[in-house]
């Protein structure tokens, strides 16, 4: 199983088009695709799939990474009715859920935070997971890149895109000393959002991109059939299957279908982090079944999260 996040800091690049025409274009190719929704604004989930967001009482990938629910990954998933998919193929979602907007300040309370989501996925049964990340370096990016293989970097070509490549380089090694992983594989670059023909600021700004030693994959140029297909709910790949924009999402499934993830395969995630709530929890129902005393109560008195049956 190769896990990929399409990371950027700057918002705007393209990320989440990026994400959910790679994974399509994945099924498409007979793999077996999941494409994560990670960003709270859950532009893939509702804009661009038309999939609902889990109600409150159901299952939801907030309440999976903070342990308020702990079953299996499967029931989180939701399959695409209306995508193109070869033989073998699957094209599912984990969607976003409204609860993604608290988390980093949920996720903070894990003693190492960043394992989250490598607990709740490291037994899914696909090819390929794909990540859709919040444009931020946040607890929820540094999630998706402590259980990946390699990042896909959406740019947009100018210089501002450029310095905040930089930045975003320098953080991702901090994390990867700061969480003892091998470094990250960069998959390549994905240029888009611009307008042909390419500008001389544009062209510049390439080269410039071109020199950071990452690879150059295919361009995603603007184009309205990028919009009809997200108000359809399909991907590109299936609602235009002939545009310039739908053979580069194939070109850049094929670059990670073709990409060997040993070497790069992150760690093992611990064995428990220590959560106060939890443990206040524990002590508290131990108390209540041993202590007929004084201080039978004391313990409710602490702040605990409940816990789930």
């Amino acid at each position: 199983m190769q896990i990929t996040s399409v990371v950027n800091q700057k918002g705007g690049v393209g990320k989440t088009a990026l994400s959910v025409g790679v994974a399509a274009a994945l099924a498409e190719r007979g793999r077996r695709a999941l494409l994560i929704d990670l960003d709270p604004q859950g532009h893939a989930t509702s804009e661009m799939l038309g999939l609902p967001e889990p109600g409150p009482e159901e299952p939801s990938l907030a309440k999976a990474l903070t342990k308020t629910w702990r079953g299996p990954v499967e029931e989180l998933v939701v399959s695409h009715p209306r995508c193109n998919v070869g033989k073998g193929g699957a094209f599912d979602v984990i969607p976003t859920s409204p609860g993604m907007f608290d988390l980093v300040r949920r996720l903070d309370q894990f003693r190492v935070p960043g394992w989250q989501l490598a607990r709740v996925i490291q037994f899914a049964n696909y090819d390929h997971i794909i990540i859709d990340c919040p444009p931020a370096m946040d607890v929820l990016t540094n999630n998706a890149l402590v259980a990946s293989h390699g990042v896909l970097v959406p740019v947009q070509p100018d210089r501002t895109s450029i310095r905040a490549l930089r930045l975003m380089r320098e953080q991702i090694s901090y994390l990867e000393s700061a969480v003892g992983r091998p470094p990250l594989a960069y998959y390549g670059l994905v240029p888009g959002l611009y307008r042909r023909p390419v500008s001389a600021y544009a062209a510049a700004a390439l080269r410039e991109l071109q020199e950071l030693g990452i690879p150059m994959l295919a361009h995603v140029p603007l184009g309205v059939v990028m919009n009809e297909a997200a108000a359809h709910g399909v991907p590109v790949t299936t609602f235009a299957p002939e545009t310039v924009q739908a053979a580069a999402f194939r070109e850049i499934a094929q670059v990670l279908d073709t990409v060997t993830p040993s070497g790069t395969a992150p760690p093992n995630p611990p064995e428990q982090d220590f959560v106060f709530e939890e443990f206040i929890a524990e002590v508290s129902s131990t108390r209540a079944a041993n202590d007929s005393g004084a201080r039978r109560k004391l313990y409710d008195l602490l702040p605990k999260r409940h816990r789930p049956s």
